[in-house]
């Protein structure tokens, strides 16, 4: 198959797009497959200066910011500690990518006038939502979560997860479609230590598969950053499934685009922000050997 002529977007934030959490490591609501403790890769903002943060973020040159943080047993991220800083951020050209969990009209509004994106987790298998995700909420919970961001002119950046069974990735997938959202970033569960997956890794071919029911959907399907890395193959085979947007490829993947004919956007944000900052790569990077390009210090 012949890929001359398409475009691979990837997406590379690295110190230009920190992720920051506004409860530190806390989380009240501990996931069975995560237990908080990707909490702790994130910048711990949960008593910092935002604005300070913000600041350094754009003397280092910065496109943006996640802002996330554990939430509480209700579902919902208190990201509102960090308003003025993200209202500071976007009035300063950075870009915002909100997690909040669940949230309500008031809130969404705000995070919406201030041009964040909605990062916004979608379950559907109630059986996934009580056990896994320790949540005393219906499947609606949802639905009202997606309605409550388009309603405030939101963009919800649906994240759907292959590995909790299939009834839950295609119930989600049919309910984001329903809400006429095109758009999806598939994450697939990362063996954690201290977590019910410690020793559980989904089988390569599981993630391929969620991208083609995915693309039959009508989804243009990116895939997200959160995902097993023991996969060697597996970026290569959802390009071949249909994927051309990937957080965080491999430099293999990247050279196995280039050699096939693909050209390679690059963009130094998240997945779920749209296209700002992006520059095609150079053609000395078919040599599979990617440019040096130093970037600015971050004192975040």
């Amino acid at each position: 198959m012949s890929y001359v002529g398409d475009v691979l977007t990837i997406y590379m934030p690295g110190r230009s797009f920190p992720a920051l959490s506004v409860t530190g490591i806390k989380c009240d609501q501990m996931c069975e497959h995560c237990r908080g403790a990707h909490l702790k890769s994130m910048i711990n903002a949960e008593n910092g200066p935002m604005i300070d943060m913000v600041n350094d973020l754009i003397s280092s040159g910065g496109t943006g910011m996640l802002v996330s943080g554990g939430c509480d047993v209700k579902g919902s991220v208190p990201v509102m500690r960090a308003i003025e800083a993200i209202e500071y951020a976007s009035k300063n050209g950075l870009s915002v990518n909100v997690h909040t969990g669940f949230l309500n009209k008031d809130d969404a509004e705000r995070l919406a006038a201030a041009g964040a994106v909605f990062s916004a987790d979608v379950h559907q298998d109630p059986d996934i939502i009580k056990n896994i995700l320790n949540l005393d909420a219906a499947p609606s919970a949802y639905s009202d979560m997606l309605d409550t961001i388009i309603s405030a002119g939101g963009r919800p950046a649906a994240h759907l997860t292959a590995g909790f069974g299939i009834a839950d990735l295609t119930m989600s997938a049919d309910l984001v479609k329903s809400r006429g959202l095109r758009n999806v970033i598939l994450l697939a569960l990362v063996p954690t230590k201290g977590t019910m997956t410690e020793d559980t890794l989904i089988p390569e071919g599981a993630v391929v598969d969620a991208v083609r029911m995915l693309k039959e959907r009508g989804f243009d399907v990116t895939l997200g950053c959160m995902r097993p890395r023991v996969h060697r193959d597996l970026e290569i085979r959802c390009i071949e499934a249909g994927v051309r947007k990937i957080a965080n490829p491999s430099r293999r993947t990247i050279s196995w685009a280039e050699e096939n004919g693909m050209e390679i956007i690059e963009e130094r944000t998240c997945c779920c922000i749209d296209r700002q900052y992006g520059r095609s790569r150079p053609s000395s990077c078919l040599s599979g050997k990617r440019p040096h390009t130093p970037e600015p210090p971050s004192r975040l």
